[in-house]
């Protein structure tokens, strides 16, 4: 922080341990919940902190904003679930998007094809499609 004198390394081991405690909670719920609509704030409650110092721990740590993770973590299954041959449309409903159209920009997005093209493309039979990380990208990766 500007003025303080403090830099991000001076951080006591105690209050690193808390930040990451908080982290590890918020990523637990998010993976409990993620097909339920999720907010920062809810989120944040969860890690026992307030949101705005919630969002900067979480993108210190994990790289991604805690919006982008849900979001991420919605590709991933929705991913699994297309390989598996559920319908695009019970796909979006099940991960808690507004509407199929909601879910396929959002998809396309994240993998560069609709929910029907990926489903295509990763059938036994079809080519290899383009996939969304198993991990979350870290902030190198979208710069």
């Amino acid at each position: 922080m500007y003025g303080c004198g403090h830099d991000e390394n001076d951080i006591a081991p105690a209050q690193q341990g808390s930040r990451e405690r908080s982290v590890a909670r918020a990523i637990a719920y998010v993976e409990a919940h993620f097909r339920e609509p999720l907010s920062l704030a809810l989120i944040a409650a969860e890690a026992h902190v307030s949101k705005f110092h919630f969002a900067r721990m979480f993108r210190r740590n994990v790289g991604l904003s805690p919006m982008q993770y849900v979001r991420w973590r919605r590709i991933v299954e929705a991913r699994r679930l297309l390989h598996a041959g559920h319908a695009p449309t019970v796909v979006a409903a099940g991960l808690g998007y507004f509407d199929q159209s909601h879910f396929t920009r959002a998809f396309r997005a994240a993998s560069g094809l609709t929910p029907h093209q990926y489903m295509v493309r990763s059938a036994p039979d079809g080519d290899a499609a383009p996939s969304v990380p198993a991990v979350p990208p870290t902030n190198q990766e979208h710069a």
